[in-house]
């Protein structure tokens, strides 16, 4: 098992560092996705994983959270990853960026590790094996390399689902619970897992007991988080405020919310829309074959996942959003027995993988 993990993680970081390298060299620099200046001295190689969203992490990991009410703030992004980063950066002298891509990095194997052992108690070694390379060489897995909370949230949602499985209800609390200190998306984690909990019991009340306490730890993270911003800034929802005011994300319905983004592609050419799309199909696809393959609380997952951001108005990010669904490399595993699907999936999602690095370490906008 750890040989196989092992592999696919060496060699898809070794691929993720090559396009990395080729990205840095060849393709000229935008620096759009640089607001917030780095204070701290680093090589290249690390440097050009400070893009985007990695910027509003180390504000918090270096400065605390702060709250401009109508305005975008980074009380909208969740504590338990820059805090992390910033304790082990502490140790290291200062070097929050490097100690953030080391923990990522470590996260993402750990969380390779639980994805197998979750996929072997249900399916073949050979199943196993092919969930865990999809996943490690999927075009966004690029994020589970830089600063950013991918690898956290991967490793705690699968780990919070393989202790579920095992009905090891008070370990799957604790992982439930840093999930929804990591993102938002934890807190819904309860919905499958609830679901989880009854199919286990055969949907009978009278074998529920007190081990269903243990799903309130779940939105318990997210609770903590609030409790914070209550003391801070005196608003339990300013995580959300941010959101609608700052980014514009307020709930809408799913087609609004297709329209909108359909709307830039056509009336201003911005096509990450057709990333993201393609991205959102996929899942929605998923959702239909797994069905016939997955539990169910795998397919209420992989629902969740997908309506999520739907309803909050917008599909942008949803191609990096999916790369922690992990039922969905699950299905892809299953459904490419076939050598020739096989290697096509796996040639289609290297191409889109370099593509997606290169962009990204030269500033551009990927999910």
């Amino acid at each position: 098992m750890l040989r196989s993990v092992l592999r696919s993680f060496t060699f898809s970081r070794a691929l993720v560092i090559l396009f990395a390298a080729l990205g840095y060299f060849f393709v000229p620099p935008v620096h759009e996705g640089i607001t917030v200046p780095l204070s701290e001295s680093v090589s290249w190689v690390t440097s050009i994983w400070y893009q985007w969203d990695s910027n509003w992490y180390m504000s918090i990991t270096s400065g605390g959270y702060l709250w401009n009410p109508g305005d975008q703030s980074n009380v909208a992004f969740f504590p338990l990853y820059p805090l992390l980063a910033r304790w082990l950066g502490i140790l290291m002298g200062g070097r929050y960026l490097l100690a953030g891509m080391l923990l990522s990095n470590l996260f993402f194997f750990v969380g390779l590790v639980f994805l197998y052992r979750l996929v072997r108690q249900e399916f073949s070694e050979a199943i196993a094996g092919r969930s865990v390379w999809l996943l490690a060489i999927f075009p966004t897995s690029l994020f589970f390399a830089g600063f950013y909370t991918e690898s956290l949230f991967f490793m705690t949602s699968v780990a919070t689902f393989y202790y579920a499985r095992r009905g090891r209800w008070a370990t799957m609390g604790a992982w439930g619970f840093l999930a929804s200190l990591t993102r938002i998306t934890g807190l819904w984690m309860v919905l499958p897992l609830a679901w989880e909990y009854l199919s286990q019991r055969g949907f009978s009340l009278k074998k529920v007991n007190a081990s269903a306490l243990w799903l309130a730890l779940v939105p318990a993270g997210l609770a903590t988080y609030m409790f914070f911003l209550w003391q801070s800034f005196g608003s339990p929802f300013a995580f959300a405020e941010t959101q609608v005011t700052g980014w514009g994300h307020g709930f809408t319905s799913l087609w609004r919310s297709l329209g909108r983004d359909l709307g830039f592609l056509l009336d201003q050419s911005e096509y990450w829309v057709i990333y993201e799309f393609a991205a959102t199909a996929l899942l929605a696809a998923a959702l239909i074959a797994g069905l016939r393959k997955l539990r169910g609380s795998y397919n209420i997952y992989m629902l969740v996942s997908l309506l999520v951001p739907l309803f909050g108005g917008t599909t942008k990010s949803m191609s990096r959003y999916l790369v922690v669904v992990f039922p969905l490399f699950i299905l892809m595993a299953v459904y490419t027995k076939n050598i020739w699907i096989r290697y096509s999936v796996y040639a289609v999602s290297l191409v889109l993988l370099a593509v997606s690095t290169m962009a990204f370490v030269s500033g551009r906008w990927v999910a």
